[in-house]
């Protein structure tokens, strides 16, 4: 029985789902433990009616659930019904699956039903929809500069949101500097990703497809959002890769990509991290700054059989770990003096504030964009 009730508690989070089962004729009703965190319920409050879950649902969807509710409890027939909640982080896009059971009056008595957060997969298919419609644009006014700067404009804004200053997680902050190309035509490939993770770690990510214009930055939507439903079934980086890298490799056509992945733990304040013919990353304390040594790995897309592994490193409070693309380089080989730019800006910065800190990086050229990601490793409280 303990091991059925892991399978499933495993089933639960690989799949961001729930179950849910209310008492129509008692009005009770139990929920998974994994619910209560979609949800974002806290344990103690207990789980939620039927009419009090209401009270998460957005108001324009409350119409289309009202109706499959009628349906369900009313006819009994299963409905398979998708809505946004309120959460209090945010919201979530939620699919609900149910199914009652009548009793010997013909009302509805039990209904059971399977709740998932698809909010990873919703962003995908709007974004993929949006970016089609961005290119068939782009390929019909292709002529007018003035059309293509703001295809390209909408076209990073949809891909590669950039979040306002510090961002905030346990044990750890984290920034982002994204500088584009300055002709329009070479906009890049280069995209970073900021994933949450159970136990309250933290995925993330930077990487480089190869070329420029709309297939370097269609492949770049597709990893982007690949590495964060991915990251739903496995955190450990080298598989990740692989993921990704078979991904690309199912693809004739798909450009070869640099990445590199990294997992923080705020329990044991470490990196574990794998890479795909990345950069190293660079290691900033108070005692200066050092490139990392890079775990093997091959570019994704370049071998279907290639393998990743990982590195670990301890951060001491203060610490910087900084990704980047190789738009921040001059050099595109990693030999004893090609880092001295970069290392020189940052020596001496470790107690700046990481948007200080990013705006001593500037690129070593303006015909490729650039993507610097700092995490630091801080103490809460």
């Amino acid at each position: 029985m303990a091991e059925i009730i892991e399978r499933l508690a495993r089933t639960e989070r690989l799949g961001n789902l729930g179950w849910a089962e209310w008492d129509l004729t008692t009005d009770t009703v139990e929920w998974s433990d994994h619910l209560f965190e979609i949800f974002e319920r806290d344990r103690a409050a207990g789980p939620a009616t039927l009419s009090r879950a209401r009270e998460y649902i957005f108001r324009e969807d409350l119409g289309r659930v009202d109706k499959a509710v009628q349906a369900l409890i009313g006819d009994a027939q299963p409905i398979d019904v998708t809505f946004r909640i309120h959460i209090p982080t945010g919201l979530r896009h939620i699919r609900a699956i149910f199914e009652a059971e009548r009793g010997r009056d013909g009302r509805a008595r039990l209904v059971y039903g399977i709740i998932q957060d698809v909010s990873v997969f919703e962003a995908a298919e709007r974004d993929r929809a949006r970016l089609a419609d961005i290119e068939a644009e782009s390929a019909e006014l292709q002529a007018s500069l003035r059309t293509e700067h703001r295809v390209v404009a909408a076209l990073q804004q949809v891909i590669l949101p950039v979040p306002a200053g510090t961002v905030y997680r346990p044990g750890l902050h984290a920034a982002v500097r994204y500088q584009p190309a300055e002709e329009v035509a070479r906009v890049g490939g280069d995209w970073f990703d900021l994933v949450h993770l159970p136990g309250d770690r933290t995925l993330l990510a930077v990487g480089d497809v190869a070329g420029h214009g709309m297939p370097a930055a269609a492949t770049m939507a597709r990893l982007r959002h690949a590495l964060s439903a991915l990251a739903v079934t496995t955190d450990d980086p080298a598989q990740l890769l692989r993921y990704l890298n078979q991904m690309v490799c199912d693809d004739p056509a798909g450009p070869t990509a640099t990445a590199a992945v990294v997992r923080f733990d705020p329990e044991t304040s470490s990196v574990t991290w794998a890479q795909a013919g990345h950069p190293p990353p660079v290691l900033l304390t108070r005692a200066g700054a050092a490139p990392l040594d890079r775990p093997d790995g091959m570019l994704v897309g370049a071998l279907r059989t290639s393998e990743y592994a990982t590195a670990t490193t301890e951060l001491a409070p203060g610490d910087t770990m900084l990704i980047y693309t190789d738009g921040l380089i001059e050099r595109r080989t990693y030999d004893s003096d090609w880092l001295g730019p970069v290392l020189r800006a940052v020596t001496g910065a470790a107690e700046l504030p990481l948007g200080a800190l990013l705006a001593r990086l500037q690129p070593a050229s303006s015909d490729d964009d650039t993507c610097v990601l700092a995490l630091r490793a801080v103490v809460d409280g």
